[in-house]
């Protein structure tokens, strides 16, 4: 009885942590070129092997009008802020063949960064048979790198980002000899990403 109770209560903190993201006021421009403003909802995906969530997002005109789902068929970009100041850009951004999710669009140029938050998860496990494991959730960043050339982006730091920041980095920058020579020399770390893509931009062809 005890288990099953720890199970529905486990199954149902997960999914309190995985609720979306509270409503926003946002620009939506669409693909055909046409805006419009409202208020915007979006997922928080899961931040384990495989990505789990929705990828279309929710929008209302305000809080007493009809929801709306839209995706990256008809989405050009989402611009969070108000009518004067604008905060975030996000686009909808392929990690996978026939997926694409949003995310924010950090850094523009050749090499365009991207960020998003993640849903990861944390066990604890006890010996003793009559205490059960504790499951707590965190939020966490995932950063992907793309060229505008390049089908599918490349996740380059955060969760199941495999292998040292410095070989993913040398090798998605081989093209350019001077941040090859600056990341052998661990003058740039996963900690200024920013600064790396932003250098990368400026300094290489």
């Amino acid at each position: 009885m005890t288990k099953n109770i720890f199970l529905i209560l486990t199954f149902f903190i997960f999914f309190s942590v995985h609720a979306q993201y509270e409503w926003t006021p946002a620009k939506v421009v669409l693909k055909n070129g046409s805006s419009f403003r409202g208020l915007v909802k979006f997922p928080l995906h899961s931040g384990g092997l495989i990505s789990i969530g929705s990828t279309d997002f929710k929008y209302r005109k305000n809080r007493k009008s009809p929801r709306k789902k839209f995706g990256s068929d008809t989405v050009e970009e989402v611009i969070f802020g108000d009518e004067d100041f604008t905060t975030l850009h996000y686009v909808f951004v392929p990690i996978k063949k026939k997926k694409y999710v949003l995310m924010e669009l950090v850094v523009r140029g050749k090499v365009n960064l991207y960020t998003r938050s993640v849903l990861k998860s944390h066990s604890m496990f006890n010996a003793d048979p009559n205490f059960h494991s504790i499951t707590t959730y965190y939020e966490d960043s995932q950063f992907y790198l793309k060229r505008n050339n390049e089908q599918i982006a490349k996740l380059i730091s955060g969760p199941n980002s495999f292998g040292s920041f410095i070989s993913r980095a040398k090798k998605y920058f081989s093209d350019c000899g001077k941040i090859v020579y600056y990341l052998e020399n661990k003058l740039y770390n996963s900690n200024n990403l920013i600064e790396l893509v932003d250098d990368y931009n400026l300094f290489c062809e």
